[in-house]
């Protein structure tokens, strides 16, 4: 019963009929916000927009836990991350399969940050969902990042912030983090970092890299020396688009 609240591109020419569903489902992004106690809101995205340029349906999800819905539906995502948050990502996709939007063998997740890991643990957790996923500075070992956290916050902030991410019930984290299940990837991914990342270290990259070693997937890496947690330079953000692009034509072609 819970509603949660989501933005849909389509791509240009698709809805002849005008009725907002395309004449045929379509490949589909599924595109994961970071925070994750943030939200995507109304208004201009080039990702979704570049996405939708290029033939995709574009779902924005906001699961519980983001921002802007209320104390309530914050606090339904405490103690829920690769749970209950995950599980909201798997309904949107059935929303749209259902609609008539989203061919259900054809959806890809994408995201950054927090977006990144719902996208790497969305294709560990159910490969059978998801043909591919790509993650910019996705985090892929929540224990690593929480000691991370507290010594980049605070001490009340990194407190306050490990209650969100851990729960009530103290949940381990470590059983929905990404690098625990690397060995068993079976779905095509694209894992992308900066080396500056103070936000997500680059140790979370590595991480995944060695542990993914043992499966029988190879990733495409990209790599951007100078960058951080999101882009200076309008070239690499360039380059992004352009392997992200790439990645998805040869995965999930569109129509």
């Amino acid at each position: 019963g819970l509603i949660l609240p989501s933005y849909l591109t389509l791509p240009p020419q698709c809805d002849d009929d005008g009725d907002g569903i395309p004449d045929a489902p379509l490949p589909m992004v599924l595109l994961v916000h970071g925070g994750p106690w943030a939200r995507d809101g109304y208004g201009y995205n080039r990702t979704h927009q570049w996405l939708a340029n290029r033939g995709y349906a574009v779902l924005q999800p906001n699961f519980r836990g983001s921002g802007g819905y209320g104390e309530k539906f914050v606090e339904l995502g405490y103690g829920q991350i690769g749970r209950a948050m995950q599980d909201d990502l798997d309904d949107a996709m059935d929303w749209a399969v259902a609609e008539g939007i989203a061919d259900k063998d054809r959806v890809c997740l994408v995201g950054a940050s927090y977006g990144g890991y719902a996208s790497l643990w969305g294709v560990l957790r159910n490969p059978e969902r998801y043909r591919c996923a790509a993650s910019f500075a996705g985090v892929t070992d929540w224990d690593l990042i929480l000691k991370h956290d507290d010594r980049f916050f605070m001490n009340w902030a990194s407190q306050k912030h490990e209650e969100k991410i851990v729960g009530e019930e103290n949940f381990d984290l470590d059983t929905v983090s990404p690098y625990r299940l690397a060995e068993s990837l079976s779905r095509p991914v694209l894992i992308a970092q900066g080396k500056d990342d103070t936000i997500v270290p680059w140790s979370q990259h590595t991480k995944f890299r060695s542990a993914v070693k043992k499966s029988s997937i190879t990733p495409v890496e990209l790599v951007f020396e100078d960058e951080g947690h999101g882009f200076d330079e309008p070239e690499n953000e360039q380059k992004w688009f352009e392997e992200l692009t790439a990645f998805l034509a040869e995965h999930n072609p569109p129509d």
